[in-house]
C-alpha cells in the first residue's frame, strides 16, 4: 500500500522522537538522502484522521540520489511502502509515541515533561483527541 490509502491530515510517529502533524501526503513525498538512511531502520507509524494506522515498511527513492543531493542534503522523491495495522491501531500508535517520548531529545518536551506528555497521550482515545493532546502540550 502507499500514501493514497491514508486520510490526511495524519500524524507520523517514529520511535526515535520524530512526531509530526501532516496536512497532506505531499509532505512525505520528498526526503533527504540522510533522512532515508536514518529512518529505514526506525519504527514509523502513520495514523490518519479516520483512525487507521499503517507501519512504514520501506522508504525508497524513486531514483538514486546523486552525489550532489547527498552532499547538500537536497530532497529526493520517495515512495513509502505501508502495511495496514488491523489490530488495535490506536494502541500501537500510542506505544510508538511513548517510545518516541522516551527517545526524545527535547523536541517533544520543550514545554512539558515527558511524564506530563505521556499522561496527556494516555487520556486520548482517537486521532482527534490525540492531536488535541499533542497540540495542547506543544509537542506538535
Amino acid at each position: 500500500m502507499d500514501l493514497q490509502t491514508v486520510a490526511f491530515p495524519a500524524l507520523i510517529v517514529a520511535n526515535d522522537g520524530w512526531v509530526q502533524y501532516l496536512s497532506e501526503a505531499e509532505e512525505l513525498s520528498m526526503w533527504t538522502p540522510s533522512a532515508i538512511k536514518k529512518y529505514k531502520g526506525q519504527r514509523i507509524v502513520i495514523y490518519d484522521s479516520n483512525d487507521h494506522a499503517w507501519e512504514v515498511d520501506g522508504i525508497n527513492p524513486l531514483k538514486p540520489a546523486g552525489l550532489h543531493a547527498k552532499l547538500v542534503g537536497r530532497k529526493v522523491p520517495v515512495k513509502l511502502s505501508l502495511r495496514p495495522v488491523s489490530e488495535a491501531p490506536f494502541e500501537l500508535v500510542c506505544d510508538v509515541l511513548n517510545e518516541a517520548i522516551d527517545a526524545d531529545d527535547d523536541i517533544l518536551t520543550q514545554s512539558v515533561t515527558a511524564n506530563e506528555l505521556k499522561a496527556s497521550v494516555k487520556k486520548a482515545s482517537s486521532f482527534r483527541t490525540l492531536v488535541h493532546a499533542l497540540k495542547t502540550q506543544h509537542a506538535i
